[in-house]
């Protein structure tokens, strides 16, 4: 992203997952640890990414936060700018941050995009911070996150790439249905979103997608995956698998 530029996305979490603000996090209680797994306390991952996104020249320009199942899971939006990018001026850089105390997922952190002109958010590149909560997490976890921020780096040199693709493949209707039948059929979406995707590449939401091509299809998809990021990481690498193969890049 220029790094002179001042748009702000409106980054939006699902109310139901409880929106959370810092002081709330700092409440949660973490889990006493056990022989074989020690736990992150939310606010410490938090503290430790913030510290080292500005040691690598990353600049937090908005965050958002939720925390799930009586504060056991944690997810964080997190908008940057200093990472140059083609596609500055119209899409944003965003980092995805969470972390359980019930085993359900270890720690990690994510690349995302999302357009200027609406919510839409999609995610890819996850980095697991550890896969085991281990004895040593703590003690390691400012030269893991800096580890993982580095190797986020190159990600949005080939996400640019991908967008370039996708407004570069014109689509016709039938097209887009058989995209979105294997895109369903991959996982990327339930049987109940179908439909849903399938309205909003007929009447987009916005108009900047109303041209037929595969980013306005993409865009069908993001919107749809609103407010559920719980599944967003693994929709989104079943979309990118599907579309990234119909359109040439892989």
């Amino acid at each position: 992203m220029n790094t002179n530029d001042t748009k702000l996305l409106n980054l939006h979490i699902c109310a139901s997952n409880g929106a959370a603000d810092l002081a709330d996090i700092a409440k949660v209680v973490t889990p006493e640890p056990t022989k074989t797994w020690w736990p992150i306390p939310h606010n410490r991952l938090i503290d430790e990414f913030q510290r080292q996104a500005a040691e690598g020249g990353l600049e937090i320009v908005q965050s958002q936060h939720t925390l799930a199942r009586g504060g056991l899971r944690y997810f964080g939006l997190f908008q940057v700018k200093g990472i140059n990018r083609r596609h500055g001026d119209d899409v944003g850089t965003v980092i995805g941050l969470r972390n359980s105390h019930d085993k359900a997922f270890a720690a990690s952190i994510c690349a995302g995009d999302a357009p200027f002109v609406c919510t839409n958010l999609i995610f890819s590149n996850e980095i697991t911070l550890g896969r085991k909560h281990t004895t040593f997490i703590l003690r390691d976890l400012a030269e893991t996150i800096a580890k993982a921020i580095g190797r986020l780096g190159s990600h949005w040199s080939s996400q640019d790439d991908r967008v370039d693709a996708y407004r570069e493949r014109s689509l016709t209707n039938a097209e887009a249905h058989d995209l979105i039948i294997r895109s369903y059929r991959a996982g990327a979406i339930g049987s109940t979103h179908i439909s849903k995707v399938a309205e909003q590449w007929h009447t987009p939401e916005h108009d900047d997608f109303s041209l037929r091509n595969g980013w306005s299809l993409y865009n069908a998809f993001t919107n749809v995956y609103r407010g559920n990021l719980a599944s967003l990481n693994k929709r989104s690498d079943a979309l990118h698998g599907v579309l990234d193969l119909a359109f040439g890049l892989n």
